[in-house]
């Protein structure tokens, strides 16, 4: 069994893999969708946010409540990509830093009988607590190798950075 320690850390590893990915391209570049793909690079940004925000809710829930219940949400991934649309870039990020705050703020209060309170999903069957943070993390590394795949094919921004010097 993984501990609160092991499994923050790998949710920071998964982040900073994530961000370092993402962390030069403008604008344009986030939402360039490639030839023959369907997201781009915004569209998993907005997934990752709204999936760690339901990971967090789902994981609360299992330590408030007896294994409760928990409705599979797949079909919300279908409107990431008009979300993605919807959200500026920025918003992303400081909505996944801050579901990700939450996140590690819950695990920090957990001891070794928090990490296995269980949920029960209609898909995925009984889930821990220390499952939903393995599962965050392994997901977001999918996405950021998604989004690594499509960074390779993003045209050269179009946006010209003027370096700002002091007058003599």
């Amino acid at each position: 069994m993984a501990t609160v320690s092991q499994l923050r850390s790998d949710l920071q590893g998964s982040r900073a893999h994530l961000f370092d990915l993402i962390r030069a391209l403008s604008e344009e570049q986030f939402r360039h969708v490639p030839a023959g793909e369907t997201w781009c690079v915004a569209a998993h940004l907005a997934h990752l946010l709204r999936t760690e925000r339901i990971f967090t809710e789902r994981a609360q829930r299992a330590l408030a409540e007896d294994e409760p219940r928990i409705a599979s949400t797949g079909a919300g991934n279908d409107d990431d990509p008009a979300l993605a649309q919807r959200l500026a870039v920025p918003q992303m990020i400081h909505g996944m830093q801050a579901a990700r705050r939450d996140l590690d703020d819950l695990l920090a209060r957990c001891d070794d009988a928090a990490l296995e309170r269980a949920l029960l999903h209609e898909r995925l069957g009984r889930m821990t607590v220390a499952a939903l943070a393995e599962k965050m993390a392994s997901h977001e590394r999918e996405h950021a190798a998604e989004a690594g795949a499509i960074i390779r094919q993003l045209p050269a921004t179009g946006r010209v950075i003027i370096p700002l010097s002091r007058r003599s």
